[in-house]
């Protein structure tokens, strides 16, 4: 389906043009009653307007996956890809990793600065985090002041090295001002755990890792 949205714009236009081409060509070839004119007209019609829809289809389709304040990926996106990620790694006999992450004390920050500071920090978190991961992890709002991250491919300590400088860069960033800080559960992922399990599993670790306050990352390798 993804593949669908991407080439779209350019399937679609592709369609209108031998649509057109193969009207001339009857015209052309075996004398059918339509004018030349009239068909190379069609073809650039519908290959403008296969451009156009194929377009709105990648907007609608962005739109349905991304959170809006964040622009980040949604949760259902998230969903999307880590049944995605898994059959990968159960196939390639790799591994993959998520972090579940979570804002201390956010609603504090909130309730002192105001909604529309806590959206800001919401946004500048998001693009520390996009920023900071490699290309191939997805980043993913997970609902409120949460944040959910696959790390495609990677170990659980790479993913934990990696979320453990995000979490020193947050608080560089932003403690001594805010007194924000972040922390987050990791865990690597079962071939034999449905994905639910995983996910609640991670939620868990999250909040372990809240109970020991002060931004800490909590790591459970559910391949031992």
């Amino acid at each position: 389906m993804r593949v669908f949205y991407k080439h779209a714009p350019s399937a679609l236009a592709i369609l209108g043009m031998l649509a057109g081409l193969t009207g001339y060509y009857l015209d052309i070839v075996l004398r059918v009653s339509f004018g030349s004119l009239l068909w190379a007209g069609i073809a650039f019609f519908l290959g403008i307007a296969g451009f156009i829809a194929g377009g709105l289809i990648q907007k609608l389709a962005l739109s349905s996956h991304t959170d809006y304040l964040t622009g980040l990926w949604n949760r259902r996106y998230f969903y999307l890809r880590l049944g995605d990620e898994e059959a990968h790694a159960t196939r390639e006999n790799t591994q993959v990793c998520i972090a579940m992450i979570d804002i201390d004390n956010f609603k504090a920050i909130n309730d002192r600065y105001g909604h529309a500071a806590g959206d800001m920090l919401l946004s500048e978190l998001a693009t520390m985090l996009r920023k900071n991961v490699r290309s191939k992890d997805i980043v993913a709002r997970w609902g409120g002041d949460e944040f959910a991250i696959i790390f495609s491919g990677a170990s659980l300590m790479e993913a934990y090295e990696i979320m453990e400088r995000i979490r020193q860069k947050v608080e560089t960033r932003f403690h001594a001002s805010y007194g924000l800080a972040i922390s987050a559960g990791i865990i690597s992922l079962a071939a034999d755990r449905e994905l639910e399990d995983l996910l609640l599993l991670a939620d868990q670790a999250l909040y372990k890792a809240k109970e020991q306050k002060n931004s800490v990352i909590t790591i459970t390798d559910l391949r031992c």
